[in-house]
């Protein structure tokens, strides 16, 4: 008796459902209009790393270190008395490599390169403050005893405010092609079945600084510096029901 009423309700069920999704077609079975919208927006960077090593080389690897340490010290001496506000000093990389002799067989250690690579960050500031900090803290490294300058990296601290304007953007772009489509077509658009977006950063090119520019900030020691901007690329897909 339990059996055959749990069998009435299960074939109640499915009628229910069968009736429920039958009036709902697939969006596979609908007739859609597709569209996608793009757009990109600039924004003026506020904040740089700056990548700073000091390499000395020497016979020994004791002397070579010694000298290393000494020239790293008043590098970060020096950029800590500038005083900048919210300028962050951090040991990026630390290697040691023996330099060899090839010319004779086995080959010999002939000597030590010592690698010390601080990385400087600033953010949040206005873009003549970035630039001029920038511009003194690469000075006054290559004065105080830093002898490369890896690269400069500007970026956008936060880049919401340009996402929510490149996606609106986008949209507005979709939809406008959506209705240009339906107008063409001669059919009236009944809403929206599907969005979707994909939000892309375009990162600036790090700014290389290459030996003969090294020499010359040396000598000036307060090279000028273009922060430049970065963008904000945000595609939109969207998909509207045809009206029967």
């Amino acid at each position: 008796m339990k059996r055959a009423y749990i069998l009435v309700l299960t074939a109640c069920f499915c009628l229910v459902a069968n009736s429920v999704f039958a009036g709902s077609p697939a969006a596979s079975d609908r007739n859609l209009i597709l569209t996608e919208g793009t757009a990109e927006v600039r924004g003026q960077n506020d904040s740089a790393k700056i990548f700073i090593a000091i390499v000395t080389e020497g016979r020994e690897l004791e002397q070579a270190s010694s000298e290393n340490a000494n020239k790293t010290k008043a590098v970060l001496t020096t950029l800590k008395g500038l005083n900048i506000k919210h300028l962050k000093l951090e040991t990026s990389n630390y290697r040691v490599l023996p330099q060899k002799d090839y010319k004779v067989r086995p080959p010999k250690t002939k000597g030590y390169e010592v690698n010390n690579a601080i990385e400087v960050t600033l953010e949040g500031l206005e873009p003549e403050s970035l630039s001029k900090h920038v511009s003194r803290i690469v000075g006054k490294a290559l004065e105080s005893g830093a002898n490369t300058i890896q690269r400069i990296q500007f970026y956008l601290k936060d880049k919401s405010i340009l996402e929510k304007k490149a996606l609106k953007l986008a949209t507005q772009e979709a939809m406008e092609r959506a209705k240009v489509l339906a107008e063409a077509a001669g059919v009236k658009l009944k809403g929206i079945v599907s969005l979707s977006t994909q939000p892309m950063y375009s990162p600036p090119q790090p700014h290389m600084l290459r030996a003969a520019e090294m020499k010359t900030a040396a000598g000036e020691m307060a090279p000028p510096i273009e922060i430049g901007e970065s963008r904000i690329r945000a595609q939109v897909s969207i998909a509207y029901e045809i009206a029967p």
